[in-house]
């Protein structure tokens, strides 16, 4: 990591020298807002930030009881985390890390754009800074409409370091976009950059102004009339400005001191009023939905760009995006992690405030792996993301929506079936629903509705379970109510030669049938088998029920049976009293995951199952920790069966992590 020169950005306003240490609360005489004030590691110039900051502080104590100090020696970067979550306010003064930069002539995103932070609390005031970039901002979790004031900082309103000379435009736009897109990613609604005044005038604008952001940044005693306004290319749905000073430039002929990136028209009263809410469970009913990529991490796609980086979690916004609704309570949907650098395990759920104890995808390097969810939303409408593995490691994520739930009765609800199997393209297995093997670009139909016990009409959606077996090239399935052999989301991903399964809950077309299409190499081909484990209906059924994922099974530790699954033997699982699902829940949605088998083979989950079972969840080489989404019918008694199928004498250790139940009538 490079390192940025110890001259101060610019304009530092001297005053007293009080300091605070480890993160410590400033009291007033009434509450309003949270706001978090990080002084980064500068250096011999550090009790001078500290000074601004603490004149700060004051201000804040005007309004605001929630005031807290994360100030260098002790500013790393577990302790800026874990104080700014839900922050309404994030001040930081230090040394910014921005890009363009003369240092290097990529962009580092672990690096670039954020923080400069001490690696080591209590270390000495010579260390060098350590840079979180905007990989790391990303995991801030501010509060709905937060505002980030960064202050006295290069790079992050355009400018240079101090003497480097005025940049080109160009370069300052792409700095301005670039920095305010990591505390946007963490939830920020408005990224102020200040280089030179102080920022005194924005606290007691945020508080007293009743006015919105935009009328606040022009309003500004630093204000120069110089605008450059343009939309935001780095953060879609914003809008970037500059106000360059034209009239006292620099000394090195530098003039971007001023920059804000935000939504306009944000009321300051909204942006020191939104808080977190606490997860709670809610139960409603299913609307299908065209499969829509609302969620895509890798640059140039649909953003919001940028990579999670292990160890720490990220939330995006889903309700209110793609189609889904602004009030929608959970939603199904296709779960994918490529371009990861290390193996390693993914959870999505509706909270990620702390590392969680259940999973969701787990995966090797160079594969992209998929899994179908149904997972809740938080109150704001957002899903929360966390990679687990090696410090510094990144991955891209990619979410696309089957469909979401809403409270109420008005949609569909989730009727109990089998599971049973309706299609199995396989020679000499008695085919079912098709024969022969798809062949890349190919779409062909499969017939839903009247197939093993379905209903013949009035199926809106079905859950169940799709696996390839025996694809020769690498590739993607697409599964969907649309015929199409350009799809433009896919269910399930896989390398040649791997036997692959894949939850799904999707749409079924009007005349009863979906459509799958393989993409791969010209001429490829692949066995597809569909198992269905449910079906929703627009008349009766269950409603859903939301869950925070909890693990409930665990053979490794005991929990929930006792030791490890043997080859062809099945053990029941006491689901109902368990992880908040009731006793008259019908059903349940969950993770299953497999670990430690000894040989490769298949896992299957049901109200009922023998070593004869013709269906299957989870398809698994050896040493290969895999995981799968799942929608399984309990039995009366609040149980269901599993089974791992393999060679006698082989064994293996099951998860299952449960993610919400259906109950009561939609």
């Amino acid at each position: 990591m490079r390192k940025l020169t110890l001259a101060l950005a610019v304009g530092l306003l001297v005053a007293g020298t009080a300091f605070v240490g480890n993160a410590s609360k400033v009291v007033a005489a009434s509450y309003q807002a949270k706001v978090v004030i990080v002084v980064g590691q500068t250096q011999g110039a550090t009790i001078r930030y500290m000074d601004d900051a603490n004149r700060a502080a004051k201000v804040f104590a005007k309004y605001t009881t929630d005031i807290t100090k994360v100030y260098s020696p002790y500013a790393t970067w577990s302790a800026v985390k874990a104080a700014a979550r839900g922050a309404n306010i994030l001040v930081y003064m230090g040394h910014g890390s921005g890009y363009p930069n003369p240092y290097l002539s990529y962009f580092q995103p672990n690096g670039d754009n954020g923080m400069g932070l001490n690696a080591v609390a209590g270390e000495s005031s010579g260390a060098p800074a350590k840079y979180y970039g905007e990989n790391y901002m990303a995991q801030l979790g501010l509060a709905p409409n937060a505002v980030v004031l960064l202050n006295h900082l290069c790079y992050a309103s355009g400018n240079s370091e101090p003497g480097a000379g005025k940049p080109t435009l160009s370069v300052a736009k792409t700095r301005v976009d670039g920095y305010a897109s990591g505390f946007i990613r963490g939830g920020a609604k408005t990224v102020i950059a200040e280089g030179i005044d102080d920022i005194s005038y924005y606290i007691d604008s945020l508080f007293s102004g009743h006015t919105t952001v935009d009328a606040m940044w022009n309003k500004a005693p630093s204000f120069h009339n110089n605008v450059i306004s343009y939309a935001s290319s780095r953060n879609p749905g914003f809008t970037s400005q500059m106000d360059p000073n034209l009239d006292h430039p620099a000394r090195d002929g530098d003039v971007y001191y001023r920059s804000m990136v935000s939504i306009p028209t944000l009321a300051t009263d909204n942006a020191i009023s939104g808080r977190n809410m606490p997860f709670a469970s809610k139960s409603g009913s299913y609307y299908k939905l065209t499969p829509t990529r609302v969620v895509d991490t890798r640059p140039g796609h649909e953003g919001p760009a940028g990579s999670l980086v292990s160890g720490g979690g990220y939330n995006y916004q889903i309700a209110g995006v793609g189609g889904v609704p602004s009030n929608a309570i959970a939603i199904t949907a296709n779960v994918t992690v490529t371009g990861q650098t290390a193996a390693g395990w993914l959870y999505v759920g509706p909270t990620v405030d702390t590392a969680p104890m259940a999973s969701t995808i787990n995966f090797p390097v160079g594969d992209n792996r998929a899994n179908g969810v149904t997972v809740a939303l938080s109150p704001q409408g957002t899903v929360g993301a966390w990679y687990g593995a090696g410090g510094g490691n990144t991955t891209y994520l990619i979410i696309d929506v089957t469909g979401y739930f809403l409270t109420g009765t008005a949609g569909a609800g989730y009727v109990q079936f089998g599971p049973h199997r309706v299609l199995d393209t396989r020679s000499g297995v008695g085919n079912t629903g098709l024969s022969g093997q798809f062949v890349s670009g190919r779409h062909r139909l499969i017939q839903i509705a009247g197939v093993a016990g379905l209903p013949s009409s009035g199926i809106v959606a079905v859950a169940g379970n799709i696996t390839v077996v025996r694809p020769s090239a690498k590739g993607y399935v697409t599964l969907g109510p649309d015929p199409t052999d350009t799809p433009g989301q896919s269910t399930i991903n896989f390398p040649v030669g791997d036997n692959r399964a894949n939850n799904v809950v999707v749409p079924v077309n009007a005349d009863g049938t979906l459509s799958a299409v393989y993409i791969g190499s010209g001429g490829a081909r692949l066995d597809l088998v569909l198992d269905i484990s449910g079906y929703f209906t627009a008349s009766g059924g269950a409603l859903y029920n939301t869950l925070d994922p909890v693990r409930i099974m665990d053979s490794r530790s005991g929990v929930g049976v006792s030791g490890s699954f043997a080859a062809n033997k099945a053990k029941t699982l006491q689901v109902t009293g368990h992880g908040g699902v009731p006793a008259a829940a019908v059903a349940v949605t969950a993770n299953l995951t497999v670990t430690s088998q000894s040989f490769g083979g298949f896992a299957a989950v049901g109200p009922s199952i023998d070593a004869s079972t013709n269906f299957s969840n989870l398809n698994f080489p050896v040493r290969d920790n895999r995981a799968n989404g799942v929608t399984v019918p309990l039995t009366s008694g609040g149980t269901l069966d599993l089974i791992y199928v393999a060679p006698a004498g082989q064994t293996a250790d099951l998860l299952l992590d449960v993610t919400g139940y259906y109950m009561g009538a939609a």
